[in-house]
């Protein structure tokens, strides 16, 4: 029988620890199962997962340089609060970042693809008629993610994702906002303007829709 590699299973434990905690933290966070301003306990973290407090420390020192907690006085850390300020500042990169990344992939999005954006619109239309303002949301983003699936350029990609993390991170001041006939109203138009340029392959339309598009909501 074949000894194994010594020291490789305790290298890999702490990692995947530390990225399962990480996941765990990050997703609570973004679906606001932690609120902003609340207190996370690090030794009731680690107790939950029946660890030390080493992996939950590097999970939390992750969270805090992607912008999603703050380390405050005697190693206190909350769930940092995003102003209505630092909304407007997300939706202004991704609008541009976005309207880069149509121009990039409206070539390559085929037939077939276009179909599936297609059937994606029409469930936003239902859920506008509905006004069914959080399902429109999460339809709403997920037509971008698809769009955005297209990129070869990674960095780009990722760089969107992570935005409209940051984004659904505001699910009071978005859903405010969505509730606003005139801003839903606005979006439902937009989607079926951007579904048009797409199947004609226009990328200057696309890009300005795009951009007109991420316009921040709440100012």
């Amino acid at each position: 029988m074949k000894d194994r590699e010594p020291n490789s299973l305790d290298y890999k434990i702490p990692e995947t620890l530390g990225q399962s905690i990480y996941n765990c933290l990050k997703k609570a966070i973004i679906e606001n199962k932690i609120e902003p301003n609340q207190r996370i306990n690090e030794k009731e973290i680690a107790d939950s997962f029946k660890v030390s407090r080493t992996p939950v420390r590097e999970a939390l020192v992750r969270l805090e340089a992607e912008g999603f907690t703050k380390i405050k006085s005697h190693r206190d850390v909350v769930v940092k609060e995003v102003s209505y300020g630092e909304l407007a500042e997300f939706f202004q990169v991704i609008g541009i970042l976005d309207s880069l990344a149509v121009s990039l992939v409206a070539d390559k999005i085929d037939p077939k693809e276009l179909i599936k954006i297609d059937k994606l619109t029409a469930k936003l239309q239902h859920c506008y008629n509905q006004k069914e303002v959080e399902k429109f949301i999460d339809v709403n983003h997920e037509i971008h993610d698809r769009i955005w699936n297209h990129l070869t350029n990674k960095y780009l990609q990722k760089s969107l994702r992570q935005c409209l993390v940051h984004i659904k991170r505001c699910n009071y001041a978005l859903n405010s906002a969505f509730y606003k006939k005139e801003i839903l109203d606005a979006s439902m138009k937009a989607h079926k303007r951007i579904l048009e340029a797409l199947n004609k392959k226009d990328k200057e339309k696309l890009k300005n829709i795009i951009k007109e598009h991420w316009n921040p909501p709440l100012l």
